[in-house]
């Protein structure tokens, strides 16, 4: 089969869509504080626009979280065309071994569309998602049920079902999983295996990292990392309904199918009884979310989308790391939709160049706002107040355009060696590879930006300095966000 390993480019005004409508969107995104890591705009078939925020780079492959399940939906897929699955089939049919009386009476009437659906009948989401609150060497921890040999199937078959299943939605990454293992089931194949031929080579993707269960498998609810671009092909092969470079890869049925408001998901109401989050509140199909203005899309936690708009014949591909998703949607439809529906003004070499110079600079956080060291001496010490994180001590050293880092905590002795105003890629102690900037916002306070290249997650410190002590605010994003503050006094 022919491979196409990159997509076309092309001006915007080409394609009908106006520089100017794309710069406003990257610039609402930085008044808003929306951090976003990768971002690409197709229209036609041609990417009008890409940029990554340093320290991110566009080879590097991203976790997708829940944009997860749509590549699990399209595996479904081609188990349905290959005559392998039936939507009409019960759970338990495809796990003889644990149809026994307590998980019959429990699933027994559960079947695949409705994994497909989210409307198992469970009141709350079967996986569970945290961090440990360990100070800068945190572990983002994802599992299925509660059970203590970890055994995800049968942990999300023994939580209580108590809605008819098809009745209620509830979004439920366990659902996922369990779907993404019978499709392994009943191929033989992991996930990632059974997608290569099918979906990944096709479309040059390289055979992409996808984490496992416990028990075996990949994860059908999350675990993928794709690069900005794989999500911009998946999102062009869906607008496609199936098709690449010409060929059909799935029928189009199923994309009209897993695309198409297929149950209503609950709207989240405000006390003035206004709903919220109102992309989220469109309809839900099989692993795809509707969104307004005819638009659907897959997302992931902290700002991964694959946002597919037919009526405008366009696909936005997003990584990022944050926590307001419906901002960053927002942020589109007041954009990037009117420059796509309103007639296209003609090309402006100077708009054009504004928005390449845009494009090209994009950086996450600030740029230091003084010229030397605010301190006579290049190293400081401080003996930190108990605490619950286990920190005891910081100090820091500035040499050249560098800020060593160093802290004990329980665990030990730890040390990040940070650019000052550049990134640099440091590997903490146990391997954990991160990539650390420091920058002075003024002469009493530095801020410590540490980034997972591969992932949403990142730790932000910002020391307030002030005569003898430091006052250390950190923060760290994860499912559970994870806010501490420390008061530090110099040690002479």
């Amino acid at each position: 089969m022919t491979v196409t390993s990159s997509l076309k480019r092309s001006i915007p005004e080409q394609q009908g869509v106006s520089s100017s409508g794309i710069l406003s969107f990257l610039e609402e995104i930085e008044q808003r504080e929306l951090e976003l890591h990768g971002f690409m705009l197709l229209r036609h078939g041609h990417v009008l626009a890409e940029g990554w925020w340093k320290p991110f780079r566009p080879e590097i492959p991203h976790a997708l979280y829940s944009l997860t399940k749509s590549f699990t939906s399209i595996a479904a897929g081609f188990a349905v065309e290959e005559g392998l699955l039936s939507l009409d089939q019960r759970v338990l049919a495809y796990f003889p071994e644990l149809d026994i009386p307590a998980i019959r009476e429990n699933i027994g009437d559960m079947k695949i569309k409705h994994l497909l659906t989210m409307t198992t009948g469970h009141e709350e989401d079967t996986a569970r998602f945290g961090a440990t609150p360990d100070f800068l060497q945190h572990i983002t921890k994802a599992r299925v049920g509660d059970r203590s040999d970890l055994d995800y199937v049968r942990g999300f078959m023994e939580l209580p079902v108590t809605r008819a299943p098809g009745t209620f939605f509830l979004y439920n990454s366990g659902a996922s999983h369990v779907l993404g293992s019978i499709i392994e089931r009943i191929t033989g194949s992991r996930l990632a295996d059974y997608l290569q031929t099918r979906l990944f080579e096709p479309l040059g993707i390289a055979p992409p990292m996808w984490e496992q269960a416990p028990h075996g498998g990949n994860t059908g609810g999350w675990g993928l990392k794709l690069s900005t671009q794989d999500i911009a092909k998946f999102g062009q092969f869906l607008l496609n309904k199936g098709v690449w470079n010409g060929q059909r890869l799935i029928s189009s049925d199923w994309i009209e199918q897993a695309s198409l408001h297929q149950v209503d998901n609950k709207p989240i109401e405000t006390e003035a009884g206004q709903p919220v989050n109102i992309d989220w509140v469109q309809g839900y199909g099989y692993q795809l979310w509707r969104c307004r203005h005819n638009a659907y899309r897959g997302d992931g936690a902290f700002g991964q989308y694959c946002i597919v708009m037919p009526d405008q014949d366009a696909v936005i591909a997003i990584n990022g790391g944050l926590q307001d998703m419906q901002g960053v949607m927002d942020a589109v439809w007041k954009n990037l939709l009117p420059s796509m529906n309103e007639p296209c003004p003609a090309y402006d070499s100077a708009k054009h160049d504004r928005l390449i110079d845009k494009l090209a600079s994009l950086e996450i956080g600030k740029q230091s706002h003084v010229e030397s060291l605010p301190w006579t001496t290049s190293k400081k010490s401080f003996r930190i107040q108990e605490n619950e994180q286990g920190l005891q001590n910081v100090s820091f050293t500035f040499t050249g355009n560098q800020c060593i880092f160093d802290w004990l905590d329980n665990q030990g002795e730890h040390q990040l060696i940070a650019g000052v105003d550049e990134w640099n890629a440091f590997n903490l102690l146990g391997g954990k590879k991160v990539t650390v900037k420091g920058v002075w916002l003024d002469r009493t306070r530095f801020v410590l930006y540490t980034y997972q290249i591969d992932s949403p997650h990142h730790d932000r410190l910002v020391f307030y300095f002030q005569g003898n002590t430091v006052n250390i605010q950190h923060e760290h994003l994860s499912f559970v966000p994870l806010k501490h503050e420390f008061i530090g006094v110099e040690e002479k």
